[in-house]
Formats: C-alpha cells, structure tokens, sequence
C-alpha cells in the first residue's frame, strides 16, 4: 500500500512542473504583447532644445562673439604668458631675429595715432619675425579695448567680418601682440607716440614723431652705431619695394 502512494506522489511532480514552466511562458508572452503597445511619448522640449542650440551655435559665430575671443585669445597670449620662462631645450634655440640678445626696441603707440600709421608698424614688424622689437601702449579707453585691437590689426582696411552660415567672412589680422606697460613709458619719459626706444646694455636712445619705422630706427642709430640696428634699418627698407 505504502508502495503505490509513494509512486502516487511521484507521478504527480512532473505534472505541477509543467504547469508552472507553462505559467513563465504565459507570463513572459503577456510581457512581450504589452511592451509592443508601449509608445514613448513624444519630447515636449525638443523644439525649446533645437531653438536654444540654434541661438547658442549663432551667437557663437556672430562678429561681436569672435572678436571677444580673438581679443580674450590676445590677452592671455599678452599678460599670461608674457613672463614666460621657456626650458632649457627652448633657450638652447637659436634666436633667429637681426637684433643681438641685448638689444631691444620698444614701439610706443596710442589710440590718439591714425589706424593707418599703426597698420603700417604692425605690417612692418610681422615681417622683420624679430623678438627684439615689442609694441608698447599705456593703456585703452575703457570698454574699447577689444574693439580698438580688432581695428587696428586688421590686414584689409576695407573687409568686413561676416559670420554667416553659408561663405563665412573672417577678416586677416596681423599676429603681432601690443602689450599695456605704463611702466616702461614712465622709465623711458614717453609722453607723445609714436616714440621709438632703442635700448642697449643698460643705455637708451629715444626719438619720437610719426614716421616709418625704418626711419626713426635710422635716426636712432646715427648716435647708437649698431651694425644689427643697421641691418634691421636695411632690411625695412627692402621691404617697402618687395
């Protein structure tokens, strides 16, 4: 008796078994069927998102924003990096300029000078590639100082920014950093521009008046008698017939 329970019992097992292996089939097909309907709502801020990044991709390419970066871009280049110490790799470099390593020349400008004179020095100096010379101002009108730097080194007197999505205008400026040092101006008693600085070896040779470049380094190295001053002198002046 106890025999056929047993075998009663068993024959029962593989029976709930199937049952609920056929209970997880249903389930997971009623899962499937119910995903299939779901539908995902449509974003209600999509348009607000495409607007917004429209506005921020045309403010970004409008002349106003770039010629903020340009001159963020001239600030730190000219008062972050203006002290900096290059490597020993770097001094070992040859300097490849016309002037020796203890000759200097400092350009002093103003804002009061025609855009055309400081055009004409920027052109000149990008030219010469010579470290030794350095364009110095006192300081801006406030508020015009972007503005201002935008103008002056502007290649193209008559080209005109145009940060459009189709043909892109972007105006050629010459790549020579002006730098703000009232100090130098007091050091070397500048007090009309342009002036010309020549410096050397602790002695300094000033002329100030609105002439080329190439004339007022002549003038200086009457007195001075340096021969790199002289070559530089030569070499300006080749410059104007090239």
């Amino acid at each position: 008796m106890l025999r056929i329970m047993i075998m009663l019992l068993l024959s029962t097992v593989p029976t709930a078994a199937d049952e609920l292996e056929k209970s997880v089939q249903q389930a997971m097909e009623q899962a499937r069927k119910d995903a299939a309907k779901i539908e995902i709502p449509a974003n209600k801020h999509e348009d607000e998102g495409m607007k917004a990044a429209q506005e921020s991709a045309s403010l970004f390419n409008s002349p106003e924003f770039q010629e903020k970066l340009q001159c963020e871009k001239r600030r730190i280049r000219e008062e972050v990096f203006a002290d900096y110490t290059p490597d020993a790799e770097e001094k070992d470099t040859p300097i490849t300029g016309k002037l020796s390593e203890n000759e200097k020349v400092y350009l002093f400008i103003s804002s009061s000078i025609p855009d055309e004179t400081i055009n004409t020095y920027l052109a000149a100096i990008e030219g010469l590639e010579e470290p030794g010379i350095s364009i110095l101002m006192k300081g801006f009108v406030p508020g015009q100082r972007g503005r201002y730097l935008t103008r002056i080194t502007q290649k193209d007197r008559n080209c005109i920014d145009r940060m459009q999505q189709e043909n892109p205008v972007v105006c050629e400026r010459f790549d020579v950093p002006i730098r703000i040092q009232p100090s130098l101006f007091d050091k070397y008693d500048v007090t009309r521009a342009p002036a010309v600085v020549y410096e050397r070896e602790g002695k300094a040779w000033k002329i100030t008046g609105d002439a080329g470049l190439d004339y007022l380094l002549e003038q200086i190295n009457r007195e001075a008698k340096s021969p790199h001053l002289s070559h530089l002198v030569t070499t300006l002046q080749g410059m104007k017939y090239e």
